[in-house]
């Protein structure tokens, strides 16, 4: 199995507070809500650590001093209850009373939390999501030469989902921990403080071992995040690529990767969570060991009460062990999931924080707009007149790819750029389109440097038809719609006849309101073709651009997509990277590239009679046809332009 590669960037090895307060950033703004919750969650902690363990004391105080008689009205008869230090006389009727008073609020105020908690959540993760994608919409080309799809995926799908889940429920519940903590040491103290002094004795011990397991916490589910990325990309890879696995009869060693990439995760997640795992039976231990101090002692120091009965007291401290322990030990659960989450938080900032490459300057963006909001009313028109000075460009340093290029194109006419494989021309028509930029030199579009205006008004002016046309899941007019979205049913219908796939369109059973899906796997790829030739067509563009758009259809579809391609041309700025030479014969000017260079430059007719490297070129590919087809393409493409030979 090949080695993979990609490596993510660099996270910290320490609880990253900066990191989790922008996280935080997407409660911030629904802080009424977010008080509301604290509320709620405060009045939860002192009825259950305070209200409840000093009412069920004042009960238990009642019975062992044979309070209630049974000749008497029990209801009139006298309770003694202290709550956070307050003496407190009522009868036990408004006992009652206040007892389910209480129970009705609780319930309402758990009913506040859990469902604020849950709105945090869904909150924070569809903020993250929109932030993320976004950022992915912003960046440059060259960031997806280098991050595989799963990784982002990863990204705003599960991360997003897990950091919710932590903020919501983990981080906000910190407030409520302390709250409980807080109330039930205000309440110990009130009845005993030497007993409280021996609960709290222990718990510096606590301290130590989330220090002991923090660093490995980290670590661990670091790796298994790091594993589950990668299990993700390589799906999303498997996925894409299923065809050709097919193909190659390699499913086995599919499966084969499939059993030691899960198997990675498996083991890798196991791990870790046995590292966490091993929290909480320490916490569990201390608490047992406290309580049992606490029993041992009781006696021994000879603690009395005036308000509060020896039964009540070893009762109520014995509880407060485990309101003590069990916060603390909901503390090291959240801390766990804090150190497994913190990760997450870490790679998605790392996306949403990414700088793009490619970047419009502060005064363009003020005059223009950004891809988001673009200025169209200051758009100037764009009329087509192209000129490349002195252009270079690497993807990486020192590995130049383009070399010192020179080219003119008048607007209006149509240029095709051949050439084998790595040769430049695809990198050529990129910095075009500007999804990269120029290392050394500059492109003018209509005599000004294309920085000087924005991304969205050149990529506006343009149409770009690739190889392979992707088609969205949707109608027939909703994928055409997405080259201009404000197009009229009328001029869909326009672009479609112009490109000759009306007939086709209205051929299905629903017309144009036919429904694709992902993919566009019902139709043929000259069918798929066509439908991406409307759609770049109907945006009216003034710079079309046409990549190998005919280099994986049949012959007989190719001559449907000539017609269109001839049709479509005309008043344009046309670029068209072609394999099959027959396809650009009629364009205006021809530019054969290798190694980045220019070394060839005129039409069809000046560029077979100089017999150079477009000749040979152009010859290898009349070799490979049969022999009826050498007959029509020698009198159509050689003979019918006067070639000489």
């Amino acid at each position: 199995m090949a080695k993979r590669v990609f490596e993510e960037e660099s996270i910290t090895n320490k609880i990253n507070i900066g990191i989790w307060s922008k996280a935080f950033k997407y409660v911030l703004p629904k802080w009424p809500l977010l008080i509301l919750i604290l509320f709620t969650m405060s009045f939860t902690s002192f009825y259950d650590a305070s209200f409840i363990p000093s009412m069920s004391a004042g009960l238990i105080n009642a019975f062992s001093e044979s309070t209630f008689y049974p000749n008497e009205d029990i209801l009139t008869c006298i309770l003694n209850v202290k709550i956070l230090g307050i003496q407190l006389s009522i009868t036990f009727l408004q006992y009652i009373i206040l007892y389910i008073v209480m129970i009705i609020l609780r319930s309402i105020a758990i009913f506040g939390t859990f469902f604020l908690t849950n709105f945090f959540e869904m909150t924070i993760m569809t903020g993250l999501r929109k932030d993320a994608f976004k950022k992915i919409q912003e960046l440059s080309f060259s960031y997806f030469d280098k991050t595989p799809s799963g990784w982002l995926i990863a990204r705003l799908q599960n991360d997003a989902a897990s950091i919710g889940d932590v903020i919501s429920n983990s981080v906000l519940r910190i407030f409520w921990i302390v709250c409980e903590l807080l109330f039930t040491l205000i309440t110990m103290f009130s009845y005993e403080w030497r007993l409280s002094l021996i609960i709290l004795a222990t718990t510096p011990l606590i301290f130590v071992i989330v220090l002991f397991f923090e660093r490995q916490i980290l670590k661990f589910f670091r790796i298994a995040r790091n594993a589950y990325s990668e299990f993700v990309r390589w799906l999303a890879e498997s996925i894409n690529g299923n065809k050709t696995i097919k193909t190659l009869a390699i499913e086995n060693t599919i499966y084969d990767e499939c059993d030691e990439i899960t198997e990675d995760v498996k083991k890798k997640r196991i791990k870790a969570g046995y590292v966490s795992a091993l929290f909480q039976p320490s916490i569990n231990i201390l608490s047992a060991l406290t309580t049992a101090l606490v029993i041992l002692v009781f006696p021994i120091i000879g603690i009395s009460n005036e308000t509060t009965s020896m039964v009540a007291l070893i009762v109520l401290f014995i509880g407060f062990v485990g309101s003590v322990y069990n916060p603390i030990q909901s503390l090291a659960e959240i801390f766990s999931d804090l150190m497994g989450t913190q990760a997450s938080v870490e790679k998605i900032f790392l996306l949403i924080d990414k700088e793009p490459d490619l970047v419009d300057t502060p005064e363009v963006i003020e005059k223009y707009g950004s891809i988001f909001d673009n200025k169209k009313e200051n758009f100037e028109e764009l009329k087509g007149d192209i000129k490349f000075e002195h252009v270079s460009f690497s993807y990486k340093e020192d590995l130049e790819v383009i070399h010192d290029l020179n080219i003119a194109i008048k607007a209006g006419t149509s240029l095709a750029i051949v050439g084998e494989t790595g040769s430049g021309k695809s990198t050529t028509v990129n910095l075009l389109c500007r999804f990269y930029e120029p290392t050394k030199g500059k492109i003018l579009i209509d005599g000004v440097d294309y920085k000087s205006r924005s991304v969205g008004w050149l990529r506006s002016n343009i149409g770009y038809v690739q190889q392979t046309p992707f088609i969205f899941k949707g109608t027939v007019k909703d994928n055409i719609r997405y080259g201009k979205h404000d197009a009229t049913d009328e001029e869909i219908i326009k672009a479609c006849k112009i490109v000759d796939i009306d007939e086709f369109i209205m051929s299905l059973k629903n017309g144009y309101d036919t429904y694709l899906e992902d993919g566009g796997n019902e139709l043929s790829q000259g069918q798929k073709q066509l439908i991406s030739f409307a759609r770049a067509i109907i945006r009216n563009p003034k710079i079309l651009i046409l990549d190998e758009a005919t280099s994986s259809i049949d012959t007989e579809t190719e001559h449907t997509i000539q017609s269109a391609i001839n049709k479509i041309l005309k008043g344009r700025t046309s670029i068209m990277i072609a394999h099959r030479l027959s396809t650009i014969i009629n364009c205006d000017r021809i530019l054969v590239m290798k190694d980045g260079k220019v070394i060839e430059d005129g039409n069809h007719k000046e560029l077979m009679e100089l017999k150079g490297y477009y000749y040979t070129l152009y010859m290898n590919q009349f070799k490979e046809l049969d022999i009826e087809n050498q007959i029509s393409t020698y009198e159509t493409q050689i003979e019918a332009k006067n070639i000489i030979l």
